[in-house]
């Protein structure tokens, strides 16, 4: 069941919204400062587009193949395609608005303050509740990778349909 992986955590986690990650070429212990709002958005597909904070795509100097962080908005009524990650576990920190995560053929409402943890293998689809915009932070480790990604066929229903 995934509600045994649902938690509602402070928001004191990403008080900031910024990441910081080692700087590359320093020996690993030079931290860098990333400010999400200084990073241009990627659309991902229609009403969902994301900016990798730390991760393989990430900018110069928070690059890591160990975990990645991306900043996800999702427009109202539209979700992410329904996948799972061979190897990586995935975590969701619900920064704003609602929506409901799929895991099973279940939704699980979710809204602000909210981390969902979802294990390898798992499919699942987020989705922004109608009339408001879902953002919330993606983390994946190991670093979210196209080749661990596996998209599935969304059932008549489920986000993505």
């Amino acid at each position: 069941m995934l509600n045994k992986y649902i938690w509602t955590v402070p928001l004191c986690l990403f008080a900031s919204f910024g990441v910081i990650a080692a700087e590359a070429g320093q020996g690993g212990n030079a931290p860098k400062v990333i400010t999400p709002g200084e990073l241009p958005f990627v659309q991902v597909s229609e009403g969902v587009r994301l900016k990798e904070l730390t991760g393989r795509a990430a900018p110069d100097g928070a690059k890591s193949k160990l975990g990645s962080v991306a900043l996800f908005e999702l427009d109202p009524g539209h979700a992410s395609a329904r996948s799972h990650n061979k190897a990586g576990e995935e975590s969701f920190f619900i920064l704003e608005g609602h929506g409901e995560v799929w895991t099973g053929g279940v939704a699980h409402p979710v809204g602000p303050g909210d981390y969902i943890l979802i294990p390898p293998a798992v499919v699942r689809s987020i989705r922004a509740s109608k009339g408001e915009v879902l953002k919330f932070y993606a983390i994946t480790t190991p670093a979210w990778s196209k080749d661990d990604d596996v998209l599935v066929p969304a059932p008549k229903g489920a986000p993505g349909s």
